[in-house]
């Protein structure tokens, strides 16, 4: 078996004869941004040997994905010769990593691209690429596709023409899409407002029946243009700007505490558990199976109720709920033990709390584990302050996590709870982060901690 757990290890496997390994290990190097991996990636965007029956390269697709996440330009010759192949899902993928790269230079190309005939092109996508480098010059070109029979591409024509624009009728085309009865659809519109990122979006995004983390993603990016806007303006910023500027951040905040759902949909309209309160099973411990059938439920609302009953179960039995959580794999049923654990606080989860949050992750679900976890440390540190031996484990974790891990909601997360923490250590720790953090709106939330924590800390 072939370890991949380095640079040169992820670098010689792309030459296995494995193909599942030779994907393994571009995707490594993407995630990892192994910059001295660019050269061995530009040559798997030619790789030959692994073919789908419909004629596809997954190795060339998450190669192209990988020089996008690394970010270098020098790539982007070699991208922009991937248009030239029959895989369409190829060229979604190299128009995905052009838009991460951010260079310009390739708008000409991509002109030429929209203008083929010949091919069946991914048009959303070039549509999007194209709003990212605001190329309004062809216009008259993205016009037609306003009047799509496809929602999804008209809404990225629409976002188009409102950052060329700014008339609010564009805007409001995509925000209406935000209610379709397709779910897919609401979730591409949303993305399409997180890449015109307006303030004036942000709460129909936030009322929206999508996913959590698509709702952090938008909320993100509207805050991440603020910042924008700030830097290049040398006048201060206003009280109107700076109360929708931290109320934008307390909606984060929110999303971030409460993020367990993940990519369930948010909407209190969904369908209710089947059944009567009344009719459910005592609260003992022979509740658990309803509780962890609840949990593998698709409606959100079943799932919280779940993790209700696993509250009002274990409220008196907290070495019983530790238990579960170390002994369970079902990683539906193990977001929903945490999140009981969360609302519990009882320091005796502090291992769990740590083993949740861990060293890598593998998905969104964990991701989503790791936020809740990364939080319910900053809770319970913030009524032990007594306990040296908790502190100390706390301190170390959450010291970890705000400074190790590629995701900014995690380590958005490791911030909100020192903030709650407000302590003399946990100060410390942001002060010493603030200046090393690459995400500017991860960032900004760090000095506002240390601002509101300033009074505060022991």
């Amino acid at each position: 078996m072939t370890l991949i757990n380095s640079a040169k290890t992820a670098i010689d496997a792309l030459n296995h004869e494995d193909s599942g390994i030779r994907y393994h290990s571009a995707w490594w190097l993407g995630k990892h941004r192994i910059k001295s991996a660019v050269p061995k990636l530009v040559q798997c965007l030619n790789d030959e040997r692994d073919r789908t029956a419909a004629g596809g390269y997954p190795l060339r697709r998450q190669a192209a994905r990988s020089l996008g996440m690394i970010g270098d330009s020098s790539c982007i010759p070699a991208l922009l010769q991937t248009l030239e192949t029959k895989d369409v899902q190829l060229h979604e993928a190299t128009l995905r990593a052009l838009i991460a790269i951010n260079n310009n230079d390739c708008i000409g190309p991509l002109i030429t691209y929209l203008d083929r005939q010949d091919i069946n092109k991914p048009i959303e996508a070039l549509i999007e690429t194209l709003t990212t480098f605001k190329a309004c010059h062809v216009r008259d070109k993205i016009e037609p596709f306003l009047d799509s029979d496809s929602e999804r591409i008209a809404s990225s024509a629409a976002s188009f023409f409102f950052i060329c624009t700014g008339e609010a009728s564009y805007l409001e085309n995509v925000i209406t899409l935000l209610d379709h009865n397709n779910r897919f659809i609401r979730q591409a519109a949303a993305f399409d407002l997180a890449r015109i990122a307006t303030i004036s979006s942000a709460d129909a995004i936030l009322e929206a029946n999508i996913p959590n983390n698509i709702k952090m993603f938008a909320i993100k990016a509207i805050l991440c243009e603020l910042s924008n806007q700030q830097s290049d303006h040398t006048s201060e910023e206003s009280p109107k700007e700076s109360a929708l500027r931290s109320n934008l951040f307390a909606r984060l905040d929110a999303l971030i505490k409460e993020n367990f759902s993940g990519n369930l949909p948010t909407s209190s309209q969904e369908t209710r558990p089947q059944g009567r309160q009344e009719d459910w099973p005592k609260t003992t411990q022979n509740s658990t199976p309803e509780a962890f059938s609840m949990l593998r439920e698709p409606s959100l609302s079943s799932r919280i109720e779940g993790i209700k009953l696993l509250v009002r179960i274990f409220e008196n039995n907290h070495k019983g709920l530790s238990e579960l959580y170390f002994s369970e794999s079902d990683q539906d049923i193990k977001m929903g033990i945490i999140k009981a654990m969360s609302e519990l606080k009882n320091p005796s989860y502090l291992p769990a709390f740590v083993d949740a949050i861990g060293v890598e992750i593998g998905n969104h679900c964990q991701g989503n584990i790791r936020r809740v976890a990364a939080n319910a440390l900053g809770e319970i540190g913030s009524i032990q302050r007594e306990a040296e031996e908790s502190l100390s484990l706390i301190i170390e974790k959450l010291n970890w996590t705000l400074n190790q891990p590629d995701d900014w909601g995690l380590r958005y997360s490791a911030c909100l709870a020192l903030e709650k923490m407000s302590s003399i250590k946990a100060k410390n720790l942001l002060i010493s982060a603030k200046d090393s953090e690459p995400d500017p709106v991860v960032a900004s939330r760090i000095s506002m901690a240390l601002a509101e924590g300033v009074d505060h800390c022991n």
